[in-house]
């Protein structure tokens, strides 16, 4: 559906009919439409939403209205907020956001980017309005909000309402011509437009009146509109009205608004002042009484209906009022009122705000319900939000909520904050296990010891310590002495997270792989039954990874499509994608192009699949390491082409993700950008031993692509000592002719300290490898009609054409009327066609085929 509001729907108070009339205002607002931003600043009661408001309601303009409070300083609440305002207009599109989630790094900034233009770009004109802008504090919130109003589309424009001046850096984008700003003097009633208010009004009055009550208010709309409601009660005493309005604002909005409504009205009213989201639904639940709801409706100066929020907004000041009286509602009347908020928020989806109030009712067990369908590695600003509300909460009552310990320990993980989470698991397992048995101690156990084997899976790179498997099997023993409902008890999440590797561990040290897969194999059948099915197929992933990288590819196929089948049975969606990752990989190196397309296929139909809400990103992710592979830099995703992120326990993603671009930057010859990378990486025990090897793999190839040939063998040097352990060769393997050619440096060197067999292997099985990957690519031109002499379309070669006489993308998009998104894939084609890697080659290639002169 989308937020368009018809002319038709307003209603037509005298304060609507007066925006609707004021030619001077309504023309600024026209003329600043024609920029993509839109800054509106003026202090409070100056009329600044009721002016946006009205105006695109006159224009029929398609707008999103998201409406701004001080909850939004949370990162993922501001991200529920602003997604319920996209769902109006594209399901779809918010479904995309919802996966990607809240922004906060430069990486999920890059994937936000990535979405294509066709999709999140207006077809029409639209406008995005973000209201009450000065509330944001937070930097992230507001680093997001800055850096998408400044993003190029042509049919959109942001406006931020405020009561200071929005923060975005104006100047820069003034002298850009990119910005147009609204003050408190463009807001002003004229003294024109204050006779024709009051005529409005129904109250005739003399020049010199008007002249006076211009001259008091400065044309501001608030005490304008608090003067005319006491001239309609009293025409003939303006004077009276105008010192009323100079000695308390406050108290003339007691004596004209608040003292003229009833009682039972005012109470109501003092109770929405409790929350912030004024939906008609929940207006209706808290009324218990249309009529009450009719009455408010008489008060459309200062509650008003806002079609674009689909919910009501009461005036600042006639809010900040009712937030004065707060005192005199009962307890039970607060209590009820942010229970009926939160319960309407958690069937709504505002899970964020839902908690808030559940805080206020101190309806501690049901936050903790909500928070059980939150996904298992929290951002960290979620998990504080909630870790916080724990902590002032009375520990007497939380401490009777059986699953309260568990996600106490899952929140401070997904803080980063181990040795804290571990100490207080020790500590309630001390506890409970010395009280008498019971269905409630043994709960807490069952989820401290589930706790405890996380804790010890996740923090591996640090202890080098497999005994997650004997803790899980604890908390399933006390799972079965109590069963407890596995989908409210603890947690409804039932697929885990996966990082770039299966494998957490970090030591060279010769047989800890094997140890680790033997230890999630008795493991992994307690978590499954504790957590109804979650981790099934990771120990064969990890198996079949370990296989790989080994080299034994027919051993790991095995494993790993056992891996695929579980992952695919029980809904392990990350299990179901690694386990066809290693299977394309696996594929590419037995060159077998039929086997790539299967994978292939099973890859695009996990995009159909929306319970997996990460799809679309591992997706991209997979796919950028096979067109990485294929030559096809150009295919990747462009949020993998960017920076690298920080390696983080809670963005398993990140860390994915950094895989990708390593190779991207090798493949594109960014070697200086990749070096200074790698080189910064924390060594050793802080990194899984895979990563570990892959890095110095790359770091090794990169000096030997710059000529740096000592350095180039002691990083290989370094690879092996950490490879050779374990026998994994796999990363070595996959560099295909590079590698090669590297190796057959080291065989002539006589001190490169790398045993001459091994040397002979890799060089061996590299060039094996290079040639069936040359195989695949071969194949994959032929299916995509790529060869190298593929024609150009007469669009290709006009962009081609522009693109040789320096034109830049916005430039060629403006010569063809064409988007920038559609230059940008247009230029894709161009370099996929010609096998360039930048413009530098697609001029030169095409100067060689004589497309160019």
């Amino acid at each position: 559906m989308k937020s368009r509001i018809f002319h038709s729907g307003l209603m037509f108070s005298p304060e609507n009919q007066i925006y609707l009339e004021r030619p001077r205002l309504n023309e600024l607002l026209e003329r600043a439409l024609e920029k993509p931003i839109v800054t509106i600043s003026a202090g409070s009661g100056y009329g600044k939403t009721r002016a946006v408001y009205s105006f695109l309601q006159k224009h029929d303009i398609v707008t999103t209205w998201i409406q701004l409070s001080e909850r939004d300083n949370v990162g993922t609440r501001f991200w529920e907020n602003f997604l319920y305002a996209v769902a109006l207009y594209d399901g779809t599109l918010a479904k995309r956001l919802r996966e990607i989630g809240f922004p906060e790094t430069e990486d999920q900034f890059a994937k936000y980017l990535s979405i294509p233009e066709e999709e999140i770009a207006p077809k029409e004109r639209r406008v995005t309005v973000f209201d009450d802008f000065h509330l944001i504090e937070d930097e992230s919130v507001l680093r997001f909000i800055k850096r998408s109003v400044q993003l190029p589309m042509p049919k959109a424009t942001t406006i931020l309402i405020s009561r200071t001046e929005p923060d975005i850096d104006t100047i820069s984008l003034l002298s850009k011509g990119l910005v147009a700003n609204l003050n408190e003097d463009d807001l002003r009633f004229t003294e024109e437009e204050t006779s024709r208010y009051f005529q409005l009004l129904g109250i005739p009055l003399p020049s010199q009146s008007i002249s006076n009550i211009y001259s008091d208010t400065a044309g501001w709309v608030f005490a304008l509109h608090l003067i005319g409601l006491s001239l309609k009660k009293a025409p003939s005493r303006e004077r009276e009205a105008r010192a009323a309005m100079k000695l308390n604002i406050f108290k003339m909005i007691e004596s004209e608004v608040y003292l003229a409504i009833s009682e039972r009205l005012q109470r109501f009213l003092i109770r929405l002042s409790l929350i912030d989201r004024l939906s008609t639904d929940l207006i209706s639940i808290l009324a218990g009484d249309e009529t009450l709801v009719d009455e408010m409706k008489k008060l459309s100066s200062f509650v008003r209906y806002d079609i674009y929020l689909h919910a009501y907004v009461i005036h600042h000041l006639f809010l900040d009022y009712l937030r004065q009286k707060q005192d005199i509602l009962t307890e039970e009347e607060k209590r009820d009122t942010y229970l009926k908020a939160a319960r309407w928020c958690d069937e709504n989806d505002y899970k964020m705000d839902a908690i808030s109030y559940y805080d206020k009712a101190g309806e501690y067990e049901a936050i903790i319900k909500i928070v059980r369908y939150f996904p298992q590695q929290l951002p960290f600003d979620q998990a504080k939000f909630v870790f916080d509300i724990y902590s002032k909460a009375p520990p007497e009552v939380l401490d009777r909520i059986a699953p309260y310990h568990f996600q106490r320990s899952r929140l401070l993980m997904s803080m980063g904050r181990f040795s804290e989470a571990v100490a207080d698991i020790r500590r309630n397992i001390e506890k409970y296990s010395a009280l008498p048995s019971s269905d409630f101690n043994n709960r807490v156990l069952s989820g401290e010891y589930l706790a405890l084997g996380f804790t010890s899976y996740e923090t591996l790179l640090q202890t080098d310590r497999c005994d997650f498997d004997t803790l899980w099997e604890k908390a399933d023993h006390y799972y079965r002495l109590s069963p407890y409902d596995k989908l409210s008890d603890f947690s409804t999440v039932t697929s885990i997270s996966l990082d770039a590797c299966v494998s957490k561990v970090g030591t060279p040290r010769s047989g800890a792989m094997e140890e680790y897969v033997e230890a999630l194999t008795r493991g992994i059948p307690y978590v499954m039954n504790v957590l109804n099915g979650c981790m099934f197929g990771v120990d064969d992933l990890a198996r079949g990874e370990l296989l790989f990288y080994k080299a034994d590819l027919k051993a790991a196929e095995k494993f790993l499509r056992l891996a695929l089948s579980k992952g695919e049975a029980r809904g392990q969606y990350e299990v179901r994608n690694r386990a066809l990752f290693y299977l394309l990989r696996l594929e590419v190196a037995q060159g077998n192009f039929a086997g790539v397309q299967e994978i292939l296929k099973k890859l695009e139909a996990q995009l159909k699949m929306n319970e997996y809400e990460a799809r679309f990103i591992t997706y991209d992710l997979v796919m950028g390491w096979y067109y990485v592979f294929l030559g096809q830099p150009q295919r990747v995703a462009d949020w993998l082409k960017g920076k690298f992120a920080q390696d983080s326990f809670a963005i398993f993603k990140a860390n994915f993700g950094n895989l990708i671009k390593a190779k991207f930057d090798y493949f594109n010859k960014r070697y200086h950008e990749l070096l200074s990378y790698l080189e910064g990486q924390p060594e050793h025990p802080r990194r899984m031993l895979f990563a570990q090897v892959a890095n110095k793999v790359l770091e090794s190839v990169c000096h030997y692509q710059l000529k740096n040939k000592d350095a180039a063998l002691a990083a290989l040097k370094e690879a092996y000592d950490l490879a050779e352990s374990n026998a994994l060769t796999m990363l070595f393997i996959e560099l295909g002719k590079d590698m090669r050619t590297l190796t057959a440096t080291a065989i002539r060197e006589e001190k490169c300290g790398i045993p001459l067999s091994w040397l002979e292997m890799i060089n061996r099985k590299s060039a094996t490898y290079a040639k069936r990957l040359t195989l695949v690519t071969s194949e994959y031109k032929k299916a995509n009609n790529l060869g190298d002499d593929a024609p150009l379309s007469p669009r290709e070669m006009d962009v081609l054409f522009d693109l040789s006489h320096g034109l830049s993308r916005p430039e060629i998009a403006a010569n063809h009327g064409l988007s920038i998104n559609t230059v940008k894939m247009v230029l894709n084609a161009i370099y996929t066609k010609l096998n360039a890697d930048n413009v530098a080659d697609v001029i030169r290639i095409a100067i060689d085929r004589q497309l160019i002169k």
